[in-house]
């Protein structure tokens, strides 16, 4: 039995379309060219504590706020290297500030150029994702999009099993309004828990706070929000992406790098790196032992993409992850993102070894 002991053997059968992205913190990214220049420069920033990413010809830079408007707290700085298993490898050259990592730490993170930036953890003691969009720029159109839940108290689950994980998400430019059309729960069978207003301000920058949320909107429709500022014991982010139908199962066909999270874990197993293998809608796939090498770790993973398509929302699809017991999961996918011809695919779902804890899995296409 490997450390991630309920994940062998992981089934993920799934019936609808959907993403996810769990982290401590979120961003959003802006990109001058795509990445790999030397002159090329990606921006991603979001909520959490506040982060922003700076990537530009190999190098990168890291800072973090503990609110929206405060001052940097900790500042990191490196390089990265684009490696040929999917994922982007970060090494430390310096750290400012409190619980950073020291010179010559790696961290790992996977990109999608220009839209999306998911990093593993850098901060001392922090086992959740931070997922990243693109930054400073409103939306100029409206915003239909889906969202899944990418981070929230570690008793939801168990406090309010019906309450919404998954929905889709409406921005009115004309109106510089947003609402919840869609919210699903996780628990009995997908309960429907009816829409939701977003009562609150205008968008600035690409940052539009509401009542009791901050939301970090992108003109290429992708969105974090941060809920529940005023309830600090019951905070959430979400992670959106445009609505795109999916059609069929067979679209999603590829080979992916993707990351995982378990809360049932024990602490410091939570998050992994997966590969995956799509054929004909059946997902396959391992553990990433060495990010670099591509080397697999024992932990396998299986995911069946057998349902029907588009059901709750063009792009939303649910299902269930079995492993050492069985958990209702929802995902969201974007086919083709910004015509680049990749797909990114996010899930969250109830653990199969504990369904009142929360299970994340993203995966981004490579090779193309």
């Amino acid at each position: 039995m490997t450390r991630f002991g309920s994940l062998v053997k992981l089934t993920l059968a799934i019936s609808i379309g959907f993403l996810l992205v769990s982290g401590c913190g979120g961003s959003s990214s802006s990109s001058d060219t795509p990445v790999g220049g030397g002159e090329t420069t990606t921006a991603y920033n979001g909520p959490g504590s506040k982060w922003d990413v700076s990537l530009s010809g190999g190098d990168f830079t890291i800072t973090r706020r503990p609110e929206l408007a405060s001052a940097v707290d900790m500042t990191v700085t490196g390089t990265y290297e684009d490696l040929a298993s999917g994922f982007l490898k970060l090494t430390v050259s310096s750290s400012e500030g409190e619980d950073g990592p020291t010179q010559g730490d790696m961290a790992w993170a996977l990109e999608v150029p220009g839209y999306a930036f998911f990093l593993r953890p850098i901060e001392a003691g922090s086992e959740q994702i931070i997922p990243m969009v693109t930054a400073g720029e409103c939306p100029t159109s409206d915003v239909d999009a889906n969202w899944v839940m990418v981070r929230k108290d570690s008793d939801a689950m168990a406090d309010d099993p019906e309450r919404d994980f998954f929905g889709a998400f409406h921005y009115d430019a004309a109106s510089d309004t947003a609402t919840l059309p869609v919210r699903r729960a996780l628990g009995n069978n997908f309960q429907d828990q009816g829409g939701q207003d977003l009562v609150g301000g205008t968008c600035a920058d690409g940052i539009m706070e509401v009542d009791d949320a901050v939301m970090y909107l992108t003109s290429n429709g992708g969105a974090i929000v941060h809920t529940g500022l005023n309830r600090p014991d019951d905070g959430s982010f979400i992670f959106a992406l445009s609505q795109k139908n999916i059609t069929s199962v067979a679209n999603l066909d590829g080979e992916y790098a993707g990351v995982l999270f378990d809360d049932n874990l024990a602490s410091g197993d939570k998050i992994a790196p997966v590969s995956l293998s799509c054929t004909a809608g059946m997902c396959s796939g391992s553990l990433v032992a060495d990010i670099e090498t591509g080397e697999l770790d024992e932990g396998s993973v299986a995911v069946n993409l057998t349902g029907t398509t588009d059901e709750f929302s063009p792009g939303l699809i649910s299902g269930e992850i079995v492993g050492e017991g069985t958990g209702a999961m929802a995902c969201m996918a974007d086919v083709d993102v910004l015509d680049t011809g990749r797909s990114i695919v996010s899930c969250v779902g109830q653990s199969p070894g504990d369904v009142t804890k929360m299970f994340n899995v993203i995966f981004v296409s490579v090779g193309t």
